[in-house]
């Protein structure tokens, strides 16, 4: 006799909650530590009838981008659940390399996929628990929601369920930084799943600085060749210029990044003031639309608000252009 087909669980559409760039707290009792994986940010829907669906942080389908994550489903059984987390690609270390995801981000095609799925595997690095079983979790504190995301024993295939530090915010920077990983996040106990909101109920502290930007335009050589990208951040009056980035950027990156800004090429700059420090001769200046998001990382800022020693590290997602922010990291 056939298998009966399982009832899928009505599970709500959450969108993350953020965590806000400050220093680490002192009073370390009352505070949770986590990895900042260098990865792209889900939620993960698994309706307890055999499918998933993966969602990036704006919203969009990822799931056939990272087919893999599917395997969540067989783990959990008939057990529905929505999970938070982050996807990486690990290197040969052990640690996140946001350079070979980024191979996987930009694949459209089923074929190049199923090829990359195993030149390049990633995993879900899951840390949050936003619903099991059809009951909402968003309203328990932070304790209560890690305890269940601990007793669902993801830990094997395509998702991991990574450690916390309870009351020892000092261990995870020193764990973090002798791995190589970008940060951690401090997350109080008694917090409560805040969809949508950015609050310092998650702080956010990373061992280098570096800045979200959008890619307002990008210098071209003489045979039109992607030399570097300029970037901004948005204020309330439009994009603020920080600076020209092109350490970083790989061959094939940058052939395929001077691809996807020709697409959104603008006739006119998209900064509040137009770009001064363009400096040479033999480049040619483009300017795009800001729909691509990004992250710098850099030395610190001029005086002149000019990012010194930036260092490109990727896209994050093509985006429509923002809202100005609540808050930025200077």
């Amino acid at each position: 006799m056939a298998a009966r087909p399982r009832t899928p669980v009505a599970l709500p559409a959450y969108t993350p909650m953020l965590a806000t760039t400050a220093p680490l707290p002192r009073d370390e009792a009352h505070w949770a530590a986590e990895v900042k994986w260098d990865g792209m940010r889900v939620l993960v829907y698994v309706p307890g009838d055999g499918t998933v669906t993966v969602r990036s942080r704006t919203g969009g389908d990822a799931t056939e981008r990272y087919p893999e994550l599917t395997g969540v489903a067989d783990l959990l059984g008939d057990r529905a659940v929505v999970l938070d987390g982050e996807v990486v690609a690990l290197g040969a270390d052990g640690a996140p390399s946001f350079g070979a995801l980024q191979e996987r981000m930009s694949l459209r095609r089923p074929a190049q996929i199923q090829v990359a799925r195993h030149d390049t595997p990633v995993t879900l690095m899951a840390f949050d628990l936003l619903n099991d079983s059809g009951h909402d979790l968003t309203h328990e504190p932070y304790t209560r929601r890690r305890a269940q995301l601990t007793e669902l024993g993801l830990d094997e295939g395509p998702v991991r369920t990574p450690p916390s530090w309870i009351g020892d915010l000092g261990a995870a920077v020193e764990w973090t930084e002798s791995y190589g990983i970008e940060g951690i996040v401090a997350k109080r106990l008694d917090s409560l799943y805040q969809p949508g909101r950015r609050s310092r109920a998650w702080i956010k502290h990373k061992h280098r600085q570096s800045v979200d930007v959008r890619v307002g335009g990008w210098l071209a050589n003489e045979r039109g060749e992607l030399r570097s990208v300029l970037v901004g951040i948005p204020e309330p009056r439009g994009l603020r210029y920080l600076g020209a980035v092109g350490s970083g950027l790989g061959v094939n990156e940058a052939a395929d990044l001077s691809e996807v800004l020709r697409s959104v090429e603008l006739d006119r700059s998209p900064f509040l003031a137009t770009p001064t420090d363009l400096g040479r001769p033999d480049s040619t200046v483009h300017w795009a639309s800001p729909a691509l998001a990004a992250e710098v990382e850099y030395a610190e800022l001029t005086a002149g608000g000019i990012l010194r020693q930036p260092v490109w590290k990727g896209l994050r997602e093509i985006t429509p252009p923002p809202e100005p922010p609540d808050q930025l990291g200077f």
